[in-house]
């Protein structure tokens, strides 16, 4: 199932729109504080109204870059959040150029057709360069054969297999805060990879 992005955020049906960041991004940017701060280019794909890299801002050094597929949603991030540290960039990720020292993504994998994952993968690879890293949250389920979506679930061991030969896992740990509607699922975990060399 492909979901229509620019059309969702038209008519306003984005139920993955909170509000506000992740819950637990706080937590995570103190984790990982040394990473956030020494980055130079950091990316958050799937940015929607720009909560996430707002606050990243906030933390980073660097330049933060919001890319999301909707001209609607960045439209947004754009009026909510102005600074010469954020740029704000309509554009599909799998086309995107650059060098991203960090990228941090939560509901971008598990909102793309499963059949893409490896392309997913593989844009990353392209994007990070050795040594950089993928901060994200994933939305798990041991049990997500044929189940509709999005967002589409996945274990452990298919990260491990998608991302295992360009990224190592160097970190993870399920989210100590979430959102609201997603308390008690134990489904979303929050992992930092590393980019291998080719």
């Amino acid at each position: 199932m492909s979901v229509d992005w620019r059309e969702r955020y038209q008519t306003g049906e984005t139920p993955w729109e909170k509000g506000k960041p992740h819950p637990e991004l706080p937590f995570l940017l103190s984790e990982h504080r040394g990473l956030v701060v020494e980055a130079e280019n950091i990316l958050v794909p799937g940015c929607g109204f720009g909560h996430d890299a707002n606050l990243i801002s906030s933390v980073a050094k660097g330049q933060v870059f919001g890319l999301d597929v909707a001209d609607e949603a960045i439209g947004q991030a754009k009026e909510r959040y102005s600074g010469e540290q954020r740029s704000w960039v309509v554009g599909d990720l799998f086309e995107s150029e650059g060098n991203y020292d960090l990228v941090f993504e939560h509901t971008f994998f598990c909102a793309i057709p499963v059949e893409r994952r490896s392309d997913y993968v593989a844009t990353m690879a392209r994007l990070i360069p050795q040594g950089g890293h993928l901060l994200a949250l994933f939305f798990l389920n041991p049990d997500h054969k044929g189940e509709e979506g999005p967002p589409f679930g996945v274990t452990v061991d298919e990260l491990k297999g998608f991302f295992g030969g360009a990224f190592e896992m160097i970190w993870s740990q399920p989210p100590s805060k979430t959102f609201e509607a997603r308390e008690g699922d134990g489904r979303e975990l929050s992992i930092l990879w590393r980019r291998l060399g080719d």
